[in-house]
């Protein structure tokens, strides 16, 4: 298999770790397609153009092509998804229907399938010289924002519902008042499959402090 996608100006976003993702990505350096055109041929509308785009780059960087539910949107399943873009890619669906049989068979029984998420706040700290090991850690802490119970189960609008949610009551509480001159400069989700990072999503701060 080719590996020119990779050294493609419309490819350079992706990076493949299953092999029908690089023979995906080969097509699109092929087609000379941006990431724009593919979801607008999907049929996606232009006011979800961003969060498509990203749920393209994560599919064919993620090792089961989206199937284990890492990143689903209101607009198309995670077989959707794959089953549209291969049409827009002119890519026949048949010939790989066992490669996708053989990844949902794998997650299947693989035990605890669901992505992992973890929230956290990036800070900077002026730890002084006498602040201890505990100190720095009971600080550092404090930068780890909890979510509730089943948020991997749900849907992208709700897990991000919940995010901006979770970002504005740390934000609102802990801003100005960090130990060490603690300074909130932005936030950070970091989805975790089978003990690997898979993706992470940076967050700026909130407007205000009320908001």
């Amino acid at each position: 298999m080719s590996h020119i996608a990779n050294q493609s100006k419309y490819t350079r976003h992706y990076h493949p770790r299953h092999l029908l993702a690089q023979y995906a990505i080969n097509q699109i350096a092929t087609l000379e397609l941006r990431s724009q055109d593919i979801i607008k041929a999907m049929g996606y509308p232009i006011k979800h153009t961003m969060p498509a785009c990203e749920r393209l780059r994560h599919v064919l960087s993620n090792k089961y092509l989206g199937l284990d539910g890492s990143y689903i949107d209101k607009y198309f399943t995670a077989d959707e998804f794959l089953a549209a873009l291969f049409t827009v890619l002119e890519i026949p669906h048949a010939p790989f229907a066992e490669d996708i049989a053989q990844i949902k068979d794998d997650l299947a029984h693989y035990p605890n399938h669901l992505p992992k998420y973890s929230l956290q706040a990036e800070v900077d700290f002026e730890f002084t010289a006498d602040a201890n090991w505990m100190s720095r850690g009971a600080a550092s802490r404090l930068a780890h924002i909890r979510l509730p119970d089943g948020f991997a189960k749900l849907n992208e609008s709700e897990r991000a519902s919940v995010v901006k949610k979770r970002i504005s009551e740390h934000y609102q509480q802990y801003e100005g008042n960090l130990p060490f001159d603690g300074m909130i400069k932005g936030y950070q989700l970091i989805t975790e499959q089978h003990n690997e990072v898979v993706d992470s999503v940076k967050y700026g701060l909130p407007k205000s402090k009320t908001c």
